[in-house]
């Protein structure tokens, strides 16, 4: 099988994370995708909201948007940081004989060599990426040539990414401001009923 998935605190899932699973869904003809919000996350601080709570949204937006679109709570319930070359590893077990993409930020992409035993991980799938936050694709093309050098597969989708970040959805529900539109009509009911963002979170 063709498996793409992307990880992230999904705090919480929005549509920009639909769009940009179903872009590479389409490009790579994938047989599946699986959302992985994650547990401890090594590259940004705890969220404010439990795992459990944010796999919840992600099983909720998988829904939303159709049978193609899976939530993993794979990296939410398994103990210590939630770095990628384990979830992989995981993945390969569980899926023998497939193929992984997975799908990040452009930040993330050109981090890539950063990361937590590169050398095996860059083994275990095709990194993804798309233009964002200034990141041109061209810049992302030049390090997917870099990587594809030194053993790790890399792809670009010059495709302009929705204007809609976690970040910014929280701060419209602390502000009172709607966020339809923004995030699957199921995701924004959730946050409602269960008052998510609508404090700032404690330190």
């Amino acid at each position: 099988m063709r498996i793409g998935f992307f990880g992230g605190t999904f705090n919480p899932p929005h549509n920009g994370h639909l769009r940009l699973a179903e872009v590479w869904r389409e490009r790579l003809a994938l047989d599946r995708f699986l959302m992985i919000p994650t547990g401890t996350s090594p590259h940004k601080t705890p969220a404010d909201v439990p795992g459990e709570t944010r796999l919840a949204m992600c099983r909720l937006a998988a829904r939303e948007a159709g049978g193609w679109l899976e939530a993993s709570d794979f990296e939410v319930r398994r103990e210590g940081r939630s770095y990628s070359v384990i979830t992989l590893s995981a993945l390969h077990e569980q899926y023998p004989d497939s193929d992984f993409y997975m799908i990040m930020g452009a930040d993330m992409f050109l981090s890539l060599e950063t990361w937590y035993d590169f050398e095996r991980l860059k083994t275990l799938a095709t990194f993804c990426a798309m233009p964002r936050d200034g990141v041109s694709a061209g810049e992302l093309e030049a390090y997917a040539t870099h990587l594809a050098a030194i053993g790790c597969p890399g792809m670009v989708a010059d495709v302009p990414p929705m204007d809609v970040s976690s970040s910014g959805i929280r701060e419209r529900v602390r502000k009172g401001l709607p966020i339809d539109g923004l995030v699957p009509t199921s995701v924004a009911r959730y946050i409602a009923e269960n008052r998510l963002y609508q404090s700032p979170p404690e330190r």
